[in-house]
């Protein structure tokens, strides 16, 4: 098995989709048996290995039904296929399009103190990405506006004070 390799009909790896690139290997690799793997295989030496991936979204990734995992759950499948990380990230202009964004996002975070306990970022779809960061944009911008008005609170606070009284 070669996984870098298209299969037939695509010209290079940047055409194929995740879901491509992932039906390729299920399509072409065997355990130690001989036998295909199967998604709650992968799921289940992913987890051994110390991840922490189901059944079920490999096999929404496998129908593309999900489109942008989390780098940890391409290194979690790529290590349980043993492959490289990077057979997945051959699209780098998406890749660098991608980490912008989850960056932007962080730094919309830490600006609003905000946080999402819980949930699998990873997961998210680019849309659902942009719209948290829109909103996150509009809390920021709010928290800024407060932070400009409450020096001239203040200020007018001490002017006040330090007026003689009539």
């Amino acid at each position: 098995m070669n996984p870098g390799r298209s299969p037939q009909g695509a010209s290079t790896d940047d055409d194929l989709s995740f879901a491509d690139k992932i039906g390729y290997l299920f399509e072409h690799s065997r355990d130690e048996n001989g036998i295909r793997y199967t998604g709650k295989k992968i799921a289940e030496k992913a987890n051994r290995l110390g991840y922490s991936l189901s059944d079920a979204y490999i096999s929404q990734l496998r129908t593309g039904k999900a489109r942008t995992p989390s780098f940890r759950t391409v290194e979690a499948i790529s290590r349980a296929f043993d492959v490289s990380v990077t057979y997945f990230l051959s699209n780098p202009d998406e890749d660098l399009e991608r980490v912008k964004q989850q960056q932007n996002y962080v730094e919309m975070l830490e600006v609003t103190g905000s946080h999402l306990a819980g949930i699998d970022l990873g997961s998210l779809c680019p849309d659902t990405i942009d719209a948290l960061i829109d909103l996150l944009k509009l809390v920021k911008s709010q928290a800024l506006a407060k932070q400009a008005e409450a020096p001239e609170s203040d200020e007018q606070a001490q002017s006040a004070d330090t007026t003689p009284a009539g």
